[in-house]
């Protein structure tokens, strides 16, 4: 099965980030979940953003983590993890793909042929439309798969039981549909 680099939000590591690491891992996958934020967390997206904006060695000690997994990892993360997550993947072609929840940057071409899943809501308010549409386009230009799952609301982080966009009905089926990614072929390998 897929090796999996799963990155957390801007709020830390919490509770939601290893409910759907073991729910992953209850597939077969090995997941690797690092905690860069060195155990901090935080309720509230303006005081981890500070948190983050005062660390910018965290995108460094990140890109070690992953240094030190096979080549064919999928990397996945929940909002700025989701950003990290995106840019390792452009930068190792050998990935499995990224998972992209509730972030998507632009790309930065040319994108490696590396295949995307998004999962976001239908009016986010960290999420550009546009920026979307611009990495599927390049995804799709290097021969990738590139899938946009849109949740319909709005709001932001909604795989966290613990904040107030909280779906429980879309993370099962965001949980689904990256299992369904994982297991294509190509993405996951044999055991």
């Amino acid at each position: 099965m897929a090796p999996i680099l799963l990155l957390h939000s801007a709020l830390g590591l919490r509770p939601a980030v290893h409910d759907i690491a073991d729910r992953l891992r209850s597939f077969g996958h090995e997941v690797t979940v690092p905690d860069f934020y060195e155990g901090h967390v935080f309720d509230g997206q303006a005081d981890g953003i500070a948190h983050r904006d005062a660390h910018p060695e965290y995108f460094e000690h990140v890109r070690s983590v992953a240094d030190r997994l096979p080549a064919e990892t999928v990397f996945a993360g929940f909002s700025l993890g989701a950003w990290f997550a995106q840019r390792l993947a452009a930068r190792r072609p050998d990935s499995g793909g990224a998972i992209l929840l509730h972030s998507c940057a632009p790309p930065r071409p040319p994108w490696p042929g590396v295949p995307v899943q998004v999962h976001r809501y239908a009016r986010d308010p960290w999420i550009d439309p546009a920026d979307v549409s611009a990495l599927g386009e390049a995804v799709h230009a290097s021969g990738a798969a590139f899938e946009d799952h849109v949740t319909a609301g709005e709001g932001h982080l909604f795989t966290d039981p613990q904040l107030p966009d909280f779906d429980a009905a879309a993370t099962d089926a965001t949980v689904a549909r990256i299992a369904t990614f994982l297991a294509a072929d190509g993405l996951a390998l044999a055991p």
